[in-house]
């Protein structure tokens, strides 16, 4: 299977155009754009790859983050049985970041505990549907940046505990 390298752009409501480049390959996503500073996430050469994660792994300990230059803490959760395993924790200067998902399809994120953000994407297309919470005023550049990155490099959404059990052991990824 030939794993793809792709550049797409996002238009979002408060920070008009960024740059969503991916390389399944190496494992890196990449968001950039005029008004947002550049954020990066990359899996670390020689991690075992995890064919159902975008980015090939859901292990802290094989993933690189950047943010506007600094580096970051990614912490993913083992994205199992509960909605809640599929968590995302980042911490930047100046802040800490949660991506939680809140229904089957979307993925709240949260900024030092204040919701800013439900995120979802099309799978097929990689379109992004981005609904902000809070008012422009209350939105950091920097929010945007990191909200574009994590569902390209995690997805968005999870099934819930009951639906797991209700569809069995295989939705399990491995």
């Amino acid at each position: 299977m030939m794993r793809m390298t792709r550049t797409r752009v996002a238009d979002d409501a408060f920070f008009g155009e960024l740059e969503v480049h991916t390389d399944e390959e190496s494992g890196s996503v990449e968001v950039s754009g005029p008004e947002v500073p550049a954020v990066a996430i990359r899996r670390r050469p020689g991690a075992e790859v995890n064919q159902f994660v975008p980015i090939g792994s859901r292990r802290s300990a094989d993933l690189d983050m950047i943010v506007g230059g600094d580096p970051a803490t990614i912490l993913a959760g083992p994205g199992k049985w509960t909605r809640g395993s599929y968590q995302i924790r980042v911490a930047v200067k100046g802040g800490e970041y949660l991506f939680k998902p809140n229904s089957i399809a979307t993925t709240q994120l949260l900024r030092d505990g204040t919701k800013l953000a439900d995120f979802s994407m099309d799978d097929d297309e990689g379109d992004f549907i981005v609904h902000w919470i809070q008012t422009r005023e209350r939105v950091l550049s920097v929010d945007a940046a990191v909200g574009y990155a994590l569902p390209v490099a995690f997805r968005t959404g999870a099934l819930g505990f009951w639906s797991m059990l209700l569809r069995g052991a295989e939705a399990l990824p491995d």
